[in-house]
């Protein structure tokens, strides 16, 4: 057997799982044992914990080739709920593994994945504890605008609530709600609808997020 077929037959071996869920469906829930893994094909996903005294906290929104439920532990120490329709290709942790020890081009795939993952909890890190309300507001919408691809209209889209995203800056909806009407006012973005915008003055609004002053957003992993 040459090497590209048996590279092509741990492939066939370790094909993940087609599945769908619903807006509102979870993938799988915080403490859930033997999972496998998810590639998200299409869609939106917030990951997400409940601390012990109740609280959510989101701790990152995944889109098409990011993998959730990358971790080591034996049960899930996270949530991840679909925010809109979602395909993922799923599979077992036993077959994960095998195909992580024997295809080298996908285990550079994860290692690339789990540092991006790193990169985004520092970011979240630093937000949370050195950035203040504005800045973290506009520090989000700099990630959508990077993260996201412009509707055919021109807008980029807002997936997420309000809420969703008080719950992952660590603030109140009603502070999440008075910098982008602020952002809007100040003529920064232009907000039509809650769920979409456009960026009037990128130069502006990367200095409110504490920037500085590049004139370009930073690009995003990914489009959805």
């Amino acid at each position: 057997m040459t090497r590209t077929e048996a590279q092509n037959a741990i492939q066939a071996n370790m094909t993940g799982q087609r599945r769908g869920f619903a807006a509102a469906e979870h993938l799988f829930h915080q403490g859930d044992a033997d999972r496998g893994l998810h590639k998200i094909l299409s869609g939106t996903v917030t990951v997400y914990r409940v601390t012990a005294d109740g609280y959510r906290q989101i701790e990152a929104f995944a889109g098409p080739g990011d993998y959730v439920s990358l971790c080591l532990s034996s049960t899930s120490p996270t949530s991840a709920e679909a925010l809109s329709p979602v395909e993922t290709d799923y599979v077992s942790r036993a077959a994960f593994e095998r195909r992580l020890l024997e295809d080298a081009e996908f285990r550079a795939e994860v290692f690339r994945d789990i540092d991006k993952a790193a990169a985004d909890a520092r970011r979240q890190a630093t937000l949370l504890a050195c950035r203040c309300a504005k800045e973290r507001v506009a520090d989000f919408v700099l990630f959508l605008a990077g993260r996201f691809r412009p509707r055919a209209d021109g807008y980029i889209p807002i997936p997420m609530s309000r809420c969703d995203m008080a719950d992952h800056l660590g603030l109140t909806l009603e502070t999440v709600s008075r910098m982008l009407n602020r952002l809007k006012q100040t003529g920064i973005i232009d907000l039509p609808r809650p769920d979409r915008f456009r960026i009037a003055d990128i130069g502006r609004l990367r200095r409110q997020a504490g920037r500085g002053d590049s004139g370009a957003c930073d690009p995003g992993e990914i489009a959805v």
